[in-house]
């Protein structure tokens, strides 16, 4: 083991060292970045656009006179564009006129529009320069999905009027996420072309590398539930990273046509199964067993599941099954925070760890299901897919901490049950060692001797008296009319005792030491202790080493 623990600190820390050096090398990659975008001048493209909800390509000619139609503010989402059709989606034509000066002319110009949500063509001056997504016919409702890809199309010099106003059109289709987000403007080569192509690249590298965590840590649970089957909470965390991997995948952009339906079908699903899962997760590995929870997120989470699974059409699916996704998440959500801190509050050093989890996560996923409840999807951030791995993260560290904490509990808790050994020797030597042997219409004697020596073990009354040969009902009533109280308090008492001692004696963890003494529930073991001394296991810990240290 103190092998084990060496290597494990060594890699630790080697780690540790490679991450520092990578942030200190972006630290420093953004810098340069940064200096180099103040070197130029970018033309504003944000501010007022012209729009058309008629899917019409003449709003891409420069003649076209568009002073009569409607106006929006761009970057900005255009949901309300969408929200009255019946699949949530629309075609719709953006224009703007842009003056580029004489100053420009002889340099490679790009446009770059931010995120688009989530197809689009655009065109300048009436001649398309580029593409992102793809824009389904009529009737269809598959198309390439591009939300995350950051704008950015090369304007041909041929094209540009130096000097004039360009027209700068821009075709979208959006389903459920609508609108431009990001930076709109057109910059030149080199100039602020790289720093703002990194912006926009940001949600899609975030999006790959919160899949490539989470197929690590799904690698790794996937061994530990097969390896280790009696421990449920590993299944659990591995069908938390397997729903949230899933999710992941359906915000990313695949360069093929997929039902924009179906898409957003998984998305729910997964993001009610995380929830459902974490919910369940948190209770088994706190162990804690409430039936009423665990009844009333089947009977709430399966006819949701039901309601995604057939839902008809994307308004329905967003509207109806969205709206009771949103209230599942933050019910399982705020249960499962509840639930955590009741536990803090019972033994605060040894979970304390999970506070940097246990108050962001819950805040940012009622901050998301709220974007969601409001129709602003396209506000969602993708940090989002980075929650199960940050609670993992802390997870690795809190059984770093408790590997280490368990190592130096073992010496202490081994040194303590070797007394208690040797005690226990003396007491059964010199029950052998008498020489008068008790009557044998008395034997209610041996089995409390019995019972002092071997209260560890699992009680159970039916053995007990087959043990000592005595009726079980006979034998209950005359052990009672003997300690003045029946055999199942007079075990707990036991137990209290020698927990008591080993609360005294040792640094061992609280659960360790109600499993040691024969109790199989922790919060039996609180109830039992507190009814017994007036106090929880951690208070009576605490008020000893003070007398202790008084002394």
């Amino acid at each position: 083991m103190g092998k084990y623990s060496k290597t494990h600190v060594h890699v630790t820390m080697t780690i540790s060292k490679y991450i520092c050096i990578a942030c200190v090398v972006l630290l420093c990659t953004a810098c340069t970045i940064a200096g180099n975008s103040d070197t130029h001048t970018d033309i504003d493209c944000s501010g007022t656009w012209k729009y058309s909800t008629c899917d019409n390509p003449e709003f891409a000619l420069p003649s076209l006179d568009d002073r009569d139609y409607p106006e929006l503010v761009l970057p900005g989402s255009f949901t309300q564009l969408i929200i009255d059709q019946q699949n949530l989606e629309a075609t719709i034509w953006l224009r703007k006129k842009i003056f580029i000066g004489e100053e420009y002319r002889g340099k490679t110009l790009y446009l770059l529009l931010g995120r688009i949500g989530v197809a689009d063509e655009t065109f300048l001056n009436g001649i398309q320069v580029g593409a992102n997504g793809t824009i389904p016919e009529k009737e269809d409702d598959r198309y390439h999905f591009a939300w995350q890809q950051g704008r950015s199309y090369l304007l041909p010099a041929t094209l540009v009027r130096y000097g004039e106003y360009n027209t700068i059109a821009i075709r979208v289709f959006s389903h459920v996420i609508s609108g431009i987000n990001g930076y709109m403007g057109i910059t030149e080569y080199p100039g602020g072309y790289f720093a703002h192509r990194i912006e926009n690249k940001t949600p899609i590298l975030i999006n790959i590398s919160s899949v490539a965590l989470n197929f690590l840590f799904l690698l790794g649970l996937g061994v530990l539930a097969v390896s280790r089957t009696g421990r449920r909470e590993y299944l659990y965390f591995f069908l938390l990273v397997l729903f949230t991997l899933a999710g992941n995948v359906t915000m990313l952009d695949f360069n093929c046509a997929i039902s924009g339906l179906l898409r957003y079908k998984m998305f729910l699903m997964s993001l009610t199964l995380v929830n459902f899962i974490a919910l369940h997760a948190v209770m088994e590995f706190f162990d804690i067993k409430n039936k009423y929870i665990i009844w009333m997120s089947f009977i709430l989470g399966i006819p949701l599941v039901l309601a995604i699974v057939f839902a008809p059409d994307t308004s329905f699916l967003i509207k109806g099954a969205g709206l009771g996704t949103v209230i599942f998440v933050n019910l399982c959500i705020i249960t499962a925070a509840v639930l955590f801190f009741m536990c803090i509050r019972r033994d605060p050093r040894r979970y304390w760890y999970f506070l940097f989890v246990a108050i962001p996560v819950p805040v940012s996923v009622l901050r998301n299901t709220c974007y969601m409840a409001t129709f602003r999807f396209d506000e969602l951030p993708m940090l989002i897919f980075f929650h199960v791995p940050l609670v993992f993260t802390i997870f690795a560290l809190y059984y770093i901490y408790d590997f280490e904490r368990m190592k130096r509990e073992k010496d202490s808790l081994y040194s303590a049950l070797l007394k208690k050994t040797k005690k226990m020797e003396r007491i059964l030597n010199s029950i052998k060692g008498e020489s008068v042997k008790p009557d044998p219409r008395d034997m209610i004697h041996d089995v409390i001797e019995y019972l002092d020596v071997n209260y560890q073990e699992r009680y159970d009354r039916k053995d007990l008296s087959k043990k000592f040969g005595l009726n079980e009902d006979y034998m209950g009533q005359v052990f009672k009319k003997t300690t003045g109280i029946n055999i199942s308090n007079y075990i707990n008492n036991k137990r209290i005792e020698g927990a008591k001692d080993l609360l005294i004696e040792t640094d061992a963890k609280i659960i360790d030491i109600a499993y040691h003494v024969g109790f199989d529930n922790l919060t039996h073991f609180h109830r039992q202790f507190k009814k017994q001394t007036g106090k929880t296991p951690s208070e009576y810990r605490v008020m000893m080493q003070g007398k202790e240290g008084e002394s």
